[in-house]
């Protein structure tokens, strides 16, 4: 039985899974499907980004999207959230073109599968600033300068995509994923929901239109034209909420993996759950895609490295006994391995003793490897890190491992806010600078936790780029964590309806 995003029983029509060769569009029965390699093919005819990298330039490809999908209009109406508390002006095409970009780094590992060196060509080539092929640090990071690990990557994705209507499902998913941005789609789904199920979070958002199938008929059309499982797959993949990214960086909270433990198993084994963590790596290439430039980005740290993460979780939640897995242990385990790697002497001597107890590893040593996690443990001195957390930041440790009473805090950007946050001195040898950076951590989850009820189990997102643009103004004027805790002691938070989702305000 399928159950929608808020856990309630729900039935979707009986559809059976056509071949592509049969299935109509718009009800039209003279006009054919296209087939993914015929997507890829229009788009080869625009000449790629070394010659032809705007939108003009491959406006056939283009019309040949939006006329197949109409569910890509939706990007470009109305006012689109890019992130929690953060709107484009209306009518930006923002989200339309990182769109189109996530779904030409699907076609273009489906040409280098085939083959086509094109493939390859597609996101790496061309003049892309800093991140050229010629430039630092695209001659470390562009894929270009890795071929034959991309050629893998793409291998590896396609050894899950074994027919034409596989491909094609995939296509599909990245054509909707980020719908659930536009507010005039969100107020659509939160109109049908019970007040205490409605949300601005878009993957949630996104989840709730595919539990009712009459959302998913009239809003997403090119859903509804595929078959019922594969229908079934791709919400079941955005009921989980859960994004690899913010867990191998030690921003999701403990209760952003809930969704992922409650997946079934036959979901982990027969590609559901793998071609949901797929799409982020494509999402993350398309984000840099816009109207002069709508070719998407390869770099090696998010192919090699999140393919690599997404395999260790696959396996990890494969080992799983029963579904009753514990969040803290996965969390924990998940962020162990580089840990491990990052600091081996004092993980030996100091870290490795004291997780024989399980109190430890489910609190204060799962709150150490958030914090690290979370400066990409680039962090020098775990030991004044794990010494504050023992005696001093009890709420920020309650917060980083859930035990709180209402929603769980999640800091948007958080990884971003620290690390640079930190400032150059990441040896820090009097522990003062991790000291005043873990205080400032504490006061925003603080501020937030004011705005929130004591009860309801979700995460709540609190957006803090507005500190990060602050930290990146300064340049290498920023004076670390003494700053920061200046600069958030300033900060108020300010809350969306739904007390789903808020941003950081900062007073002059």
């Amino acid at each position: 039985a399928c159950r929608d995003a808020c856990g309630q029983a729900c039935c979707h029509a009986d559809v059976v899974d056509s071949g592509f060769e049969v299935i109509p569009l718009d009800g039209n029965t003279k006009f054919k499907r296209p087939t993914v390699g015929d997507f890829a093919r229009a788009l080869k005819a625009g000449k790629g980004p070394a010659e032809s990298p705007s939108h003009g330039s491959n406006k056939d490809f283009l019309d040949m999207l939006d006329r197949h999908f109409p569910e890509l209009k939706i990007y470009r109406s109305g006012r689109i959230q890019t992130s929690p508390g953060v709107e484009e002006i209306e009518g930006s095409p923002t989200e339309y073109y990182r769109t189109v970009g996530a779904i030409i780094a699907l076609l273009s590992a489906y040409m280098t599968v085939q083959g086509d060196e094109d493939g390859l060509a597609w996101v790496t080539a061309g003049d892309r600033g800093p991140m050229s092929l010629d430039k630092v640090p695209g001659k470390f990071l562009n894929m270009a300068a890795k071929p034959e690990d991309y050629k893998q990557f793409c291998l590896k994705f396609a050894e899950h995509m074994r027919s034409e209507e596989d491909w094609w499902a995939m296509l599909v998913f990245l054509v909707v994923h980020d719908v659930g941005k536009s507010d005039d789609f969100r107020n659509r789904v939160n109109a049908t929901l019970p007040a205490e199920c409605r949300t601005d979070d878009h993957d949630r958002t996104l989840a709730n239109a595919l539990a009712n199938p009459n959302l998913t008929e009239e809003l997403l059309p090119s859903v509804k034209k595929l078959g019922v499982e594969r229908q079934q797959r791709i919400f079941d993949g955005f009921a989980t909420n859960f994004q690899l990214p913010q867990l191998g960086q030690g921003e999701v909270s403990v209760f952003g993996l809930d969704g992922l433990l409650k997946l079934d198993k036959e979901r982990v084994l027969d590609g559901c759950l793998r071609n949901y963590l797929y799409h982020s790596i494509f999402d993350i290439a398309g984000a840099s895609s816009n109207e002069k430039f709508i070719f998407p980005l390869a770099i090696s740290p998010v192919y090699t490295g999140f393919s690599s993460a997404m395999t260790e979780l696959n396996d990890q939640l494969l080992d799983r006994q029963d579904n009753r897995a514990h969040a803290h242990d996965l969390y924990f385990a998940f962020l162990y391995k580089n840990f491990e790697k990052a600091y081996p002497e004092f993980e030996r001597e100091t870290f490795a003793p004291m997780c024989d107890s399980r109190v430890f590893r489910h609190e204060t040593g799962l709150a150490l490897l958030r914090v690290l996690a979370l400066t990409r443990n680039t962090y020098k001195n775990p030991g004044s890190a794990l010494a504050r957390l023992v005696t001093s930041n009890v709420s920020l440790v309650n917060e980083l491992v859930g035990n709180v009473s209402g929603p769980h805090i999640m800091l948007y950007y958080c990884p971003d806010m620290l690390r640079m946050g930190l400032g150059t001195d990441m040896e820090d040898e009097s522990g003062e600078n991790i000291r005043q950076a873990l205080e400032a951590i504490e006061g925003l989850f603080a501020l937030a936790r004011k705005e929130l009820p004591d009860t309801g189990s979700y995460q709540f997102e609190l957006n803090v780029q507005p500190i990060v643009s602050k930290i990146k103004a300064a340049g290498k004027e920023w004076a670390g964590g003494s700053q920061l805790l200046e600069l958030c002691n300033r900060a108020s938070v300010v809350t969306n309806a739904y007390k789903t989702e808020g941003l950081v305000h900062l007073s002059s």
